[in-house]
């Protein structure tokens, strides 16, 4: 069994990491299955980085989920490690693509289990070729997201649906394999930035979907009939922060 058990620390390391991934990449993918404390990228052994998450949970998660996962062109091999803490000291090293090789996310915002709330609108499913995507202002449209994506160096993905809530533009990406929607959510998760006067942010999540649905998802219909505008200017201030779950 995968499970956790006494020898099995809140601390997986994290080996076969590609030189173009980093800390802010592997947390887009491992905040989908617990929240994360710390990463720490080993300057002197390359290709590994020790993780520190926060619930034993999370942990488990990550290793059920994402263990031998192809992400960036390699396959990630997830293991408990024989570190009791990720220690940070000193000046943080430099990774190739010049972002620091260790990094804090304890208190980051994009935290998904923070609350017991953000908790229940988290679905763990593995990884498919299907992502979801939620949290975008209701002002863009398909094109703009294609072109974010392919601004990022992105894989194109082969069929796009977007929907508009009362709160936020979602909808799906389906690419033409796994490993290309791996690669997407490890880039583009959590990608901000201003588009005509206004401020966007792309959360994404794996649908565990193996084909795009016909229809749109029930509860974009039923967010059409039900919400009001109160519901709306009180749900205006989490928008960034909730989770469409198809």
């Amino acid at each position: 069994s995968s499970g956790i058990n006494a020898e099995w620390p809140l601390r997986p390391g994290v080996h076969g990491l590609d030189p173009s991934m980093n800390p802010g990449k592997l947390f887009n993918l491992l905040c989908m299955y617990g929240d994360v404390n710390k990463i720490k990228f080993l300057m002197t052994k390359k290709g590994i980085a020790m993780v520190e998450m926060k619930e034993g949970r999370g942990a488990d998660s990550v290793l059920r989920f994402l263990n031998r996962a192809k992400v960036l062109g390699s396959s990630l091999s997830i293991s408990p490690s024989k570190h009791r803490e990720v220690v940070l000291f000193g000046p943080p090293g430099i990774l190739e693509d010049g972002s620091e090789a260790c990094q804090v996310f304890s208190g980051s915002r994009f935290l998904r289990y923070s609350t017991e709330k953000k908790a229940s609108k988290n679905r763990q499913v593995e990884p498919t070729k299907i992502l979801h995507f939620f949290a975008l202002p209701l002002e863009v449209d398909e094109d703009f997201l294609l072109k974010l994506l392919e601004d990022k160096g992105c894989p194109t993905p082969t069929s796009i649906s977007m929907h508009k809530s009362e709160v936020c533009s979602a909808g799906l990406l389906e690419f033409d394999s796994t490993e290309e929607a791996l690669d997407t959510a490890a880039i583009a998760n959590h990608l901000q930035g201003s588009h005509q006067g206004n401020r966007y942010l792309l959360k994404i999540a794996f649908t565990g979907k193996k084909s795009m649905p016909i229809d749109n998802y029930e509860e974009s219909r039923e967010s059409r009939q039900t919400a009001s505008k109160d519901a709306k200017s009180k749900e205006k201030d989490e928008k960034s922060g909730r989770n469409f779950d198809d």
